[in-house]
């Protein structure tokens, strides 16, 4: 039997669009043994997930492997459609379980250009494979990312509204150029956030969180995030949308994250707050 698990993730962490990610320590996993062709599915959208071969995970298998004459059990943890990387994770757990049933051991890199198809942004895909805090870019129409840190200089403060967003939705509500003034002042934040959490400075990662490039043309669709954008807690050092929203991650002190989180629970009962390590581990086999 094959058992692979695959980390959640933020993507962008502010000023970083379609740039920078983390993984978080929240695991969807998938047990692949021999046998009739069956997909079953527990967990997060077991209802919706597809139970045939044009599930994301089975199409990410079958980049290395046939998918028949495998049974595939799926537990997910990971909410959907809320901004946390299910469905890069899912391609995440199908790309590391479809290696191992050919006997292959691609290195992340060979795995996200592989894996790229079928994600479209690496923000995502890099931090599941990865781990850590990663920072993806392009050459050539060809996806490369790096790994930067083990870790952010904050902890991250999930919270999680029951309303769902598409992502193709929420990029059809950005413009397609912005004023110079706001690419120039979120080109220098994006540069200051990887000073911040290559030298892991809770300070520097304060003032670097500032974008103009996508969260502001996104507000209006994320009343949660606006309003702890304008709100943020005692103990916060800033706030993101994660990925396209509409889940908000509010970067606490390390010392004031449990103070965080409460009062996040507090103040929004109707959310799920989660307080997420970032994962050291990518996608991999248990």
């Amino acid at each position: 039997m094959i058992r692979a698990l695959a980390p959640a993730s933020t993507a962008n962490l502010g000023p970083a669009f379609d740039a920078g990610g983390a993984a978080l320590d929240l695991w969807n996993e998938v047990a692949v043994e021999d046998g009739r062709f069956a997909v079953e599915v527990s967990g997060e959208g077991a209802g919706e997930a597809p139970r045939d071969a044009t599930h994301l995970a089975l199409r990410a298998f079958a980049l290395f492997a046939p998918v028949d004459g495998h049974r595939f059990t799926f537990r997910n943890r990971i909410p959907f459609e809320r901004g946390l990387g299910s469905s890069a994770a899912a391609i995440a757990l199908g790309l590391v379980a479809g290696a191992a049933a050919a006997g292959l051991e691609p290195s992340p890199a060979e795995l996200l250009a592989a894996g790229f198809e079928l994600e479209g942004h690496a923000d995502n895909l890099a931090a599941a494979l990865y781990g850590g805090v990663c920072l993806t870019w392009r050459r050539n129409g060809a996806p490369a990312a790096a790994r930067i840190a083990d870790s952010m200089p904050a902890v991250a403060v999930l919270v999680v509204p029951d309303e769902r967003t598409s992502t193709a939705e929420s990029r059809s509500a950005l413009p397609a150029a912005v004023p110079h003034a706001d690419a120039s002042v979120t080109a220098g934040a994006a540069a200051l956030l990887g000073a911040a959490v290559a030298s892991g400075d809770p300070e520097l990662l304060r003032a670097a969180i500032f974008d103009r490039l996508h969260e502001p043309y996104r507000r209006d669709a994320s009343p949660l995030f606006a309003a702890l954008q304008d709100r943020p807690p005692d103990g916060a050092l800033g706030v993101t949308l994660s990925g396209s929203g509409p889940s908000a991650v509010v970067w606490a002190q390390p010392s004031r994250a449990d103070d965080v989180a409460a009062a996040l629970a507090a103040s929004h009962p109707s959310t799920t707050v989660l307080l997420l390590a970032v994962a050291r581990k990518g996608a991999h086999l248990a």
